[in-house]
């Protein structure tokens, strides 16, 4: 009874392309009620784009520039690009992406990497140095690209972080574009980026909150101004922000917790990863989401958008109730067959056919798993009924109406 339901339903979820990891999903699915997602790559496009380069703390500026003479190599623009992009070379990481497009046909000074180590969900190291950009003066230096909070961390001295933080929160170009900074020889510029919500995320987050009667929320790392555009934009009003890996993950145990029940974790980046694993359900974006991400998947959806997120939840719903009147169709059919058997009403033979009808009833409800899963079962009826009735019209229509035959007879 369950595995046909689940067959027919998984069946579905190929036509859709959506890959499942076994019938379990479905149950999980289905008993869940809150629903968190990541921003950047999951509710926006991941396509960032480098709108400004600013420098924020240790750079020459003002009339100090014009006394001591220029501050970087060719310029203090080019060379925290040259850094940033020679650091993010081969990443998958939107803001990685996002830098080395910005980089590609810029004259830029040839910088070296080494000793290169990655911060999931903080930044990157790295030993850089360069000639051409005078970086170091063609000594190696440490350099450090990542989050403002991780860069504004590693300042020795609480004063320089906190002066850091006031730069970017009082920033020329505003705090609502997603932001890294670049830490090189004391020396931290800040980049500014431009994302945009996906198209239909508005329409999803509408059905999942007014329809489906979640509890829908976001989860990101990015600050908080950047992450209030996106929720705004889409509809969320729970938001939590400014979070590393193990933070998302702690939250999703906590509301967890305190709701009783599972939490479904939509994302698509390795800072989702633990979050992802921590959930009752992970549903993933495959196309662009890294291999950590993937491994530790419930659900993924491997079209390009969150779409699929309303089909997965109302076909898993859909699945959980027809398992149930399966259940009850069964048991009825074993009553039925086996009681009047019991009492000598029936004949054995009888009663051996009444209970196969049964599972026939059972197997017959459960294609109902194939149709669209907002349809309620009076729909699903007269969805059969017209295509019976369709059926017999073309069978009418196939078989040629009977004629007179004339018999010629010989002269």
């Amino acid at each position: 009874m369950t595995d046909t339901s689940s067959s027919f339903a998984l069946e579905t979820f190929c036509f859709q392309g959506i890959l499942l990891k076994g019938g379990h999903v479905l149950d999980a699915l289905a008993s869940c009620h809150t629903i968190a997602f990541d921003k950047t790559g999951t509710l926006t496009t991941g396509e960032l784009k480098c709108k400004a380069i600013e420098q924020i703390h240790g750079h020459y500026v003002g009339e100090e520039k014009s006394v001591t003479g220029a501050c970087c190599i060719p310029t203090c623009d080019k060379e925290a690009l040259a850094v940033a992009a020679a650091m993010e070379k081969g990443t998958t990481h939107p803001i990685g992406r996002a830098i080395v497009d910005h980089s590609v046909g810029l004259d830029l000074p040839s910088v070296s990497v080494e000793n290169f180590e990655s911060v999931p969900g903080r930044g990157l190291l790295a030993t850089v140095s360069g000639n051409e950009s005078g970086i170091g003066r063609g000594e190696p230096v440490k350099a450090t690209l990542g989050s403002v909070d991780y860069i504004a961390s590693l300042c020795k001295d609480e004063d320089e972080s906190q002066k850091i933080k006031e730069a970017v929160n009082t920033s020329a170009y505003g705090n609502d574009f997603v932001h890294a900074a670049l830490s090189v020889n004391d020396k931290v510029t800040l980049f500014h980026f431009e994302d945009k919500p996906r198209p239909g995320v508005v329409d999803v987050i509408g059905w999942l909150r007014d329809q489906a009667k979640f509890r829908v929320m976001m989860l990101t790392g990015d600050h908080k101004s950047s992450a209030m555009r996106v929720a705004n934009a889409v509809g969320i009003t729970e938001v939590h922000c400014g979070l590393k890996p193990e933070e998302k993950l702690n939250h999703v145990v906590r509301i967890s917790r305190e709701t009783g029940e599972g939490l479904i974790m939509v994302g698509d980046g390795i800072n989702d990863a633990p979050a992802l694993a921590g959930a009752a359900v992970s549903i993933v974006l495959a196309q662009r989401a890294s291999a950590t991400a993937i491994a530790v998947s419930d659900v993924l959806l491997l079209q390009d958008n969150i779409s699929g997120v309303p089909f997965c939840i109302a076909k898993a719903r859909q699945t959980t109730s027809l398992i149930k009147q399966n259940v009850g169709l069964a048991l009825s059919a074993i009553i039925l067959a086996s009681l009047p058997s019991v009492l000598g009403f029936l004949p054995l033979w009888l009663t051996v056919l009444l209970h196969e009808g049964g599972t026939l009833i059972v197997c017959a409800n459960s294609i109902r798993a194939l149709n669209d899963p907002t349809q309620s079962w009076k729909q699903d009826l007269h969805l059969l009924l017209d295509n019976c009735k369709a059926a017999s019209e073309q069978i009418q229509q196939e078989v040629p109406t009977p004629g007179i035959i004339q018999i010629a007879h010989p002269q």
